[in-house]
């Protein structure tokens, strides 16, 4: 597992972080996102501090997960990804997404990254453009794809492995 774990941090560091922006009809767009229908995990990184994400407010949408009262919470515990003290983007939250071929793709990779900036009632997730740190330029992420029989066997586990191997960061609630 250990080696497994060691090349999706290689493979996340080689994604490089992207951007997420807004087209002229007010559609977020991921920069360098996966395609659709593809499965694998995702990082949030952001450049609002410690501090800013403790006095946050959260989406009014039922199922947003709740960043001040997380990063209050862990704020100064060990295991958790720390701020670098100058500055810059830093990962607050993990995850998974994957879908089948069958399906839609409407819970893919690409659909679940986008859903933890969208301020919708669908599904629970951080809900970014709800929330008063909703300035898309202090957002970014990076994913790595799975091969659909390695994300179904080990998705779940794969994405705890990391977090125990390089930090938990402070917005993954479990």
């Amino acid at each position: 597992m250990k080696d497994k774990i060691n090349d999706i941090e290689r493979r996340r560091k080689l994604c490089g972080q992207h951007s997420i922006t807004i087209d002229k009809n007010g559609n977020l767009m991921l920069e360098g996102g996966p395609e659709t229908k593809k499965c694998g995990l995702y990082w949030i990184y952001t450049s609002y501090s410690l501090d800013e994400l403790c006095k946050s407010t959260i989406s009014q949408k039922s199922n947003a997960v709740d960043i001040p009262k997380l990063a209050n919470l862990r704020n100064g515990l060990k295991k958790v990804i720390k701020q670098n003290p100058k500055g810059g983007f830093w990962i607050v939250y993990n995850g998974i997404g994957g879908s089948s071929l069958e399906s839609d793709g409407s819970y893919g990779l690409r659909e679940r990254i986008l859903q933890e900036f969208r301020d919708n009632e669908t599904t629970g997730s951080l809900k970014i453009k709800g929330t008063s740190l909703n300035d898309l330029t202090k957002w970014k992420y990076s994913y790595v794809v799975l091969e659909p029989s390695e994300y179904n066997e080990l998705k779940t586990l794969l994405e705890k492995c990391w977090r125990l191997e390089y930090g938990w960061p402070i917005l993954s609630n479990q």
